[in-house]
């Protein structure tokens, strides 16, 4: 299975070089980056390559089972728990959709959206794909997929950045900036403190147990 995981993480760094390549020349490419059928399709494969990373199932032989996924209760728990996680980031990338009215690379025709969800998060639907993948990770008790989250956070950081520097950043520039010292890229900092501490709470009460 980490064969096909490399292979995965491959794919979208190709697609973090390609999404670089085609913003900075939005305007050479700007009927191909507004082609809702183009975008639904790269947006459907870029977020089923992240679940993938971290949904498929563990290798053993590379790596013991740790140990709260060993105790007799904890893959019914963590299953709720990831299963409450992906219902959370489902709901916070419907909101974002709902306001942005567009798909991935398309121009949003309201300008830069700084209300609604896009007042907490800068970047709600990748915000979204982090949050969906830990959830399938804990949903199913893939120990190697939750080695992997850390990873797909950094790749949905880098894809933010590009589109920061190359779209966003450049089209509005003195608001984007205003905007980026009030506003955290993925939300408010204290949230994701509780969701990681909780899980390590949970994780730290299997050991004892």
């Amino acid at each position: 299975m980490w064969t096909i995981r490399f292979i995965l993480l491959g794919l979208l760094i190709a697609f973090l070089i390609s999404s670089s390549y085609f913003l900075s020349r939005r305007q050479k490419y700007q009927e191909f980056l507004e082609n809702r059928i183009f975008n639904l399709a790269l947006v459907f494969l870029y977020n089923l390559l992240c679940y993938l990373l971290t949904g498929l199932p563990s290798e053993p032989r590379l790596f013991s089972p740790l140990s709260f996924f060993s105790h007799p209760t904890m893959p019914q728990g963590f299953f709720i728990i990831g299963l409450s996680i992906i219902v959370a980031a489902v709901c916070l990338m419907g909101m974002a959709v709902r306001q942005r009215k567009t798909l991935g690379a398309q121009n949003v025709k309201e300008g830069l959206l700084v209300s609604g969800v896009y007042r907490y998060f800068r970047h709600p639907l990748y915000a979204g794909v982090i949050l969906a993948s830990l959830g399938v990770a804990l949903v199913t008790s893939s120990r190697d997929g939750l080695l992997m989250v850390p990873m797909v956070f950094l790749i949905n950081t880098a894809q933010a950045l590009i589109e920061e520097r190359f779209d966003v950043g450049r089209r509005f520039s003195l608001q984007y900036q205003e905007y980026r010292k009030r506003t955290g890229m993925f939300g408010p900092l204290w949230a994701w403190i509780i969701l990681v501490g909780g899980l390590l709470v949970t994780a730290g009460i299997s050991r004892l147990g």
